[in-house]
């Protein structure tokens, strides 16, 4: 009888697939808002692990799941769920998650995005890539489409759970009966991160490319040192028309930076990029997002 009654006491709960893929969004943007910050101060683990084996890894993934098992833990649901009032809990019983389930939710909310982008990431540039990362890349195109199908089910009210990964769980997202039980100082704490949910927002539409179009950036394109200036040694190292800046050939798939203006070839400015993260030229920092194909007509 009792199991009955939190059955139906659920599904009066349901909270609405709107609010579900609100709530994902706003997880989704914990970590390239942090990425974005914690690349502008530098800060990234860099250590040598064992001979020749060097640990170069940013430390937003780490700080984001940090976050998510501390609202995991203190109420049942993630960061973005917490903010929109939502709570995980067992499908059949109603009950809040256990310290396994926390766990895993955490891992699963942090780092499935992490390496998704970063295949992705790596499949676009074309460099460096395994054997084995294609295969990778399809199964999360599978369970992309997975993902799809049980939210449609869940919208025309054919499933509990709104996701794959919620259903191996046996988990299914609802409204809470009652509000969590927290210290003081734990609800100040969450609340103020909470808060920090507008910031991130901020950062992440500031950093966005439409809107890094729109206002243009803050860095200037360099003038060109005029050549009548430069010593007569120097001029014989510079790369003649048509040719590239850092391998003094012909340039072969010809790739312009935006962020100053020049042109390389695309193996070149990748390679650069990968080791330095600037402009051969002007060292200027970059990213993949500043390259520009060039395409002669």
């Amino acid at each position: 009888m009792a199991e009955a009654a939190n059955v139906r006491q659920n599904l009066q709960n349901v909270p609405s697939i709107f609010e579900i893929s609100a709530a994902e969004t706003l997880d989704n943007l914990i970590y390239p808002a942090l990425s974005k910050i914690f690349n502008y101060f530098g800060l990234r683990l860099d250590f040598k692990l064992w001979g020749n084996l060097r640990v170069r890894e940013e430390l937003s993934p780490l700080l984001t799941w940090i976050l998510q098992y501390l609202y995991l833990r203190n109420r049942a649901s993630s960061f973005g769920e917490s903010f929109y009032g939502l709570q995980r809990t067992a499908t059949g019983t109603g009950k809040l998650l256990t310290r396994p389930q926390q766990f895993t939710s955490a891992t699963l909310l942090t780092f499935l995005p992490y390496i998704e982008r970063k295949l992705r990431t790596r499949s676009a540039q074309h460099e460096d890539t395994y054997a084995w990362e294609p295969y990778l890349i399809n199964l999360f195109h599978a369970y992309n489409a997975s993902k799809a199908v049980h939210t449609f089910a869940y919208l025309i009210k054919q499933a509990s759970s709104h996701s794959p990964l919620f259903r191996a769980m046996r988990l299914t997202l609802r409204y809470p009966s009652e509000p969590p039980q927290e210290d003081k100082w734990t609800y100040i704490f969450l609340k103020m991160l909470e808060v920090l949910a507008f910031f991130l927002q901020f950062i992440q539409w500031w950093y966005s490319n439409d809107q890094r179009r729109k206002v243009g950036g803050t860095l200037q394109n360099p003038e060109a040192m005029p050549e009548l200036d430069l010593p007569e040694e120097v001029k014989q190292t510079l790369p003649q028309k048509g040719k590239c800046p850092v391998c003094l050939l012909a340039l072969q798939t010809p790739t312009a930076c935006s962020v100053s203006g020049y042109v390389f070839c695309w193996k070149c400015i990748i390679s650069h990029m990968k080791e330095h993260g600037t402009c051969p030229v002007t060292s200027y920092p970059i990213s993949l997002d500043d390259l520009v194909r060039i395409y002669e007509t």
